[in-house]
């Protein structure tokens, strides 16, 4: 009896492990206001984070990938450390909004730069503004879903969907009902094409707020893509966002 006891209940835990999430059409819905709140509120609490996995980087010129460790401050700091096979290092990016260096340790040579559109795409392959290389690490998205811009807002089960209208550009939302991390973002012209999208997944939960593991951002017209998959995260711990270059390095100017 004891056993079929003990059976039962380890069914029942599991069972009570695997519940299904609360179903938003049916209760627990929330005003469009209180949705953009929280979805702020949820950004502006992170100030730090400390990180390492793999960022794989996908476009017609060339495409790698490789293990990182990133420490960012907000909002205006970015230090990563890229390994190779076998945990060789790499290199070096120190990306502020003042400063771009990346020291590439194979070569022994710096590349030192301001962090304009050009520089940061001879980097990356991608056409990424600064903070939107902070937003790749954090999962975070420019909300301009105002009443005055939007166009559409709907429940879903499990998550609330918002398009608005940015110049001639239209932007669409998911935003998860639990953890209010936007799910997936897509930015379209005129048309109806795609320019930007963008999917936040495998969220897990540090310091008290939910984060992203895997984020992955692409540019369908350019077939251009960048990818990053943490093994770990931590949010608001201590991080070091300065290096020392080498005096001995070959410095040049940014691309």
């Amino acid at each position: 009896m004891r056993a079929t006891g003990a059976v039962i209940l380890t069914i029942i835990m599991f069972l009570g492990g695997c519940a299904s999430r609360r179903d938003l059409t049916r209760e627990g819905a929330l005003p469009l206001e209180d949705i953009l709140l929280r979805v702020e509120g949820r950004n502006q609490a992170i100030a730090t984070i400390r990180g390492y996995g793999t960022i794989t980087v996908e476009s017609p010129e060339a495409s790698g990938k490789g293990a990182f460790h990133v420490d960012l401050k907000k909002p205006d700091s970015v230090l990563v450390d890229f390994r190779g096979p076998f945990g060789i290092h790499v290199g070096t990016l120190l990306l502020s909004r003042k400063e771009f260096v990346f020291y590439n340790r194979m070569e022994n040579k710096v590349i030192a730069g301001t962090p304009d559109g050009r520089t940061l795409k001879s980097f990356f392959r991608l056409s990424l503004a600064f903070e939107e290389v902070l937003r790749a690490f954090t999962g975070e998205f420019p909300m301009d879903a105002r009443h005055d811009s939007l166009s559409h807002f709907s429940v879903e089960p499990d998550a609330y969907v918002l398009r608005a209208q940015h110049g001639e550009e239209t932007r669409e939302y998911r935003i998860d009902g639990e953890t209010f991390i936007v799910q997936s973002y897509r930015v379209s012209g005129p048309q109806g094409n795609a320019i930007l999208t963008a999917t936040a997944s495998r969220f897990t939960e540090s310091g008290g707020i939910a984060v992203p593991k895997f984020l992955r951002i692409v540019f369908p017209a350019e077939h251009r893509s960048v990818t990053i998959a943490y093994d770990d995260i931590s949010v608001n711990v201590p991080v070091e966002c300065s290096f020392t270059v080498p005096s001995q390095a070959e410095r040049t100017g940014g691309q």
